[in-house]
């Protein structure tokens, strides 16, 4: 078993599970994520027949499933995130639940290795009839990713064996070509490298090589889509059809599938430009990024959830085959996206029709998508790339995506999440406990609980530290055992303490990152003054004789600062966002009673004040300034908006 170290990677992951984190801001978010979140999303999961579909599909219980054709692959995510929480905390309420549900799926296992309840508990003939539109391969992905986890977890092999013989199954019917197109929503790929990883099976990593090099060489793909979306249509029909005659046959009783479905009700709500939009997109190959083969691709394009999946799977195959084209490629891809495709948070996705990336600079305010789930995808990819290449810039998108991007979308206690997230908002936003798309919030809980995975790499050479959060951790680097204990005030203050301990005297390398937006940094070891490589945006690397004892001293100047937009940006002409270290800050309404906030223009000479405020928003820095009329704003960080009620909102604010 060989889960950590890639061939063609520079460096290689500490993973969470070897990490004790204990870091004022985020040991809170994990506490809540463990003991409220994820029993809260067991309740809606519940609630939504997600569970029950499985009591159907295994003879628990009679009934028909209930829900959306992907609804699957919610419940394996939330499995994979209680397998992160039970590795490192004992809950045996959570320990009961997860059982349940392992045990769930595996009589929902039919005999020849297959596993989806929208097919199996209806139509079992008409499965791997739509990779485009289904998911049933994206919910495959999903599985066997939980699969692995919950392996790791508890070391037992129930759901392991589950996630081998359906992916048996996958490589009978489609490697070698058996069947025309691709998956439509990409996930099964990087899953599949990942069970590869743990069984050193080769045929799983040659299906998913398959899968990602079949991507823009379909042949007379227009009548494909055409095809595939008459076949959802007839699939659909027949799936409510079935839901009837249960219905009927229970004289009457009421389910839920009746009800109009998620699809339906998202398309029927689009305006006819985006409409018009979506299905352009959908024929010309961008929505699923099979327009062009991977190694042709030079942008983002389509759905962003999709791209991010489909990027580190590519990812995934360079580590194991080291084909210079696919890092070529991905380099182009995030050179493209980072420059003209990604808002200040980090968010991405600036069509809501196709909840995707649009054309250069087209990054609207209001138009923002930027969906939970792709800021997850896009923290995955990022760390990907950051073991492959040891390049700072990855990891400095992942502390931006961590602080915004992705912290935004769940609440501050735990309790309601974001789908979308705007940069401005009328007033109308709220979060909510729960949707009928239900993939963002036991995503956000499997990020959380896995944490640790983002913060320290080793190589041949060393150790690196890529994100500042206070933990405790063990490393084994050249049969010297090395604890770290960090200690960090982020995200509200600039210090960072890394306390080092050996079992033996030892001269290696310390890499350091230096994040992009330090204005200054001060680094001492032993209160000794290093000023030698500290580039902000670079790693310093430290080379010296390491003693039992030895503290490294940090300070990254955090001072808040008014960013310019590109001017290429319509929106953002003449206006200016305000960011503290790895936070971006935005306006609320509430907070700023006296004047308008979308009137209001904030002058950019003038010194800001920072403020701990710990009664407010779970205890927050708050940033205060006059505008041109000599008030005083209020401005909070972005993650923290909409905690108290639906309120006008905005980060990008006129100023001169």
């Amino acid at each position: 078993m060989n889960l950590i170290k890639r061939p063609y990677n520079k460096l290689s992951y500490i993973p969470f599970y070897k990490i004790q984190i204990n870091d004022d801001f985020w040991s809170k978010r994990q506490q809540i994520n463990r003991d409220m979140s994820i029993h809260l999303q067991h309740e809606k999961l519940e609630q939504d027949h997600h569970i029950d579909n499985f009591r159907v599909a295994g003879g628990v219980k009679k009934g028909v499933q209930i829900g959306e054709f992907y609804y699957d692959s919610d419940l394996y995510k939330w499995l994979e995130a209680t397998s992160y929480i039970l590795h490192t905390h004992s809950d045996p309420d959570l320990e009961l639940k997860t059982n349940e549900i392992v045990d769930l799926i595996n009589k929902s296992q039919i005999e020849d290795g297959y596993v989806n309840t929208f097919y199996s508990t209806r139509f079992l003939q008409e499965r791997f009839t739509n990779l485009y539109i289904m998911h049933e391969l994206y919910c495959a992905g999903h599985l066997i990713q939980a699969a692995v986890a919950h392996n790791i977890a508890t070391g037992k092999e129930t759901l392991l064996n589950v996630a081998i013989k359906f992916a048996d199954l996958l490589v009978k019917n489609f490697l070698g070509g058996k069947r025309k197109g691709v998956p439509g929503h990409e996930e099964i790929e990087l899953a599949l490298i990942e069970l590869y990883r743990l069984t050193n099976k080769a045929s799983y990593l040659e299906l998913a090589e398959e899968f990602i090099n079949k991507r823009g060489n379909i042949s007379n793909f227009k009548t494909y889509v055409l095809n595939q979306y008459l076949n959802m249509g007839y699939i659909t029909k027949l799936a409510k059809k079935k839901n009837l005659e249960y219905e009927k046959e229970v004289k009457g009783k009421d389910i839920s599938s009746i009800q109009k479905s998620e699809v339906a009700e998202f398309v029927s709500e689009l305006p006819i430009t985006h409409f018009i939009r979506l299905i352009r997109e959908n024929f010309n190959g961008n929505f699923i990024q099979s327009n062009k083969p991977v190694r042709a691709i030079f942008e983002p394009v389509g759905h962003a959830v999709r791209a991010m999946y489909l990027y580190c799977g590519m990812a995934d195959l360079y580590s194991e085959r080291g084909e210079d084209a696919l890092l070529k490629s991905l380099r182009r891809i995030w050179l493209k996206m980072y420059k003209a495709r990604m808002y200040v948070t980090g968010g991405i996705g600036s069509e809501r029709s196709t909840e995707g990336f649009g054309k250069d600079f087209a990054l609207g305010n209001r138009d923002s998508y930027s969906e939970t789930c792709a800021a997850i995808g896009n923290m995955m990819w990022n760390w990907r790339m950051l073991q492959i290449t040891g390049n700072c810039k990855y990891a400095d998108l992942i502390e931006r995506l961590l602080y915004n991007a992705m912290l935004v979308g769940q609440s501050i206690d735990g309790k309601k999440y974001t789908y979308d997230n705007p940069l401005i908002s009328l007033g109308k936003d709220e979060r909510k406990e729960w949707f009928l798309c239900a993939c963002c919030p036991p995503n956000i809980a499997r990020t959380i609980s896995s944490l640790g995975n983002y913060i320290y790499s080793i190589s041949e050479k060393g150790i690196w530290v890529h994100q500042y959060i206070g933990n405790t951790t063990t490393i084994n680097f050249q049969s010297n055992l090395i604890k770290i204990s960090q200690k960090s005030l982020f995200p509200w203050k600039e210090k960072v303490e890394i306390h080092l301990n050996l079992s033996k005297s030892q001269k290696f390398s310390i890499f350091i990152r230096i994040p992009n937006w330090s204005i200054d940094t001060e680094l001492t070891v032993n209160g000794i003054k290093h000023s030698d490589g500290l580039s902000k945006g670079k790693y310093v690397e430290i080379l010296r004789n390491w003693l039992d004892n030895d503290i490294i001293l940090l300070t990254f100047k955090m001072k808040p600062n008014l960013i310019k937009s590109d001017p290429r940006i319509k929106d953002n002409r003449g206006r200016a966002a305000i960011s503290y270290g790895p936070l971006i800050y935005c306006l609320e309404q509430k907070d700023n009673k006296k004047f308008d906030i979308f009137k209001t223009i904030i002058p950019r000479n003038q010194e800001f004040i920072v403020n701990y405020k710990p009664e407010l928003l779970g205890g927050i820095n708050i940033i205060t300034g006059k505008n041109s009329n000599n008030e005083i704003f209020t401005a909070i960080p972005y993650f923290a908006w909409s905690n108290r009620g639906p309120d006008k909102m905005q980060i990008w604010h006129k100023s001169i």
